[in-house]
């Protein structure tokens, strides 16, 4: 499965692709887990489109960045995508997800977030979570630190 990575910078514009999701993770994204255009290198964003099973309905999500949780050596990989609703807008969702790698064994690549379920994470993994929401601004801390005092 390819992924489009579109660039935020409405003057530069360029499209870039990944092959995969590993790839996707690996080399399209900048430091801080955003994805990146890899002309300008400014932010950049795909854009999904799903439907629903309420009929004409859609989903359509702005992946902005994919925070990862799983420890490198491991072959089940949970990660989070970070959502927007619009191309340029700050993403406020967590989409969850996981890959599974075991072409080095013979076997495929295999992206999970649907029939095979969610990705389930541990108390250190949610922890982790959070805090890179808060210090991305996805999450605003003084809506975690009164959710916390309840």
């Amino acid at each position: 499965m390819g992924w489009s990575i579109e660039c935020c910078d409405l003057k530069c514009g360029a499209k870039t692709s990944a092959r995969n999701i590993v790839d996707l993770i690996d080399k399209h994204r900048n430091e801080e887990g955003w994805f990146k255009c890899s002309k300008c290198q400014s932010h950049g964003y795909i854009e999904k489109r799903f439907a629903l099973q309420e009929p004409g309905e859609t989903w359509e999500p702005y992946l902005k960045g994919i925070v990862t949780l799983g420890n490198p050596e491991d072959i089940y990989q949970p990660f989070v995508f970070l959502v927007s609703y619009e191309p340029n807008g700050h993403p406020n969702d967590a989409w969850f997800s996981y890959y599974k790698d075991t072409r080095h064994l013979g076997g495929r690549l295999k992206l999970g977030y649907g029939p095979g379920g969610p990705p389930v994470l541990g108390e250190d993994k949610i922890i982790e979570l959070v805090k890179t929401m808060v210090q991305k601004g996805c999450i605003e801390r003084s809506k975690l630190l009164d959710a916390i005092k309840e």
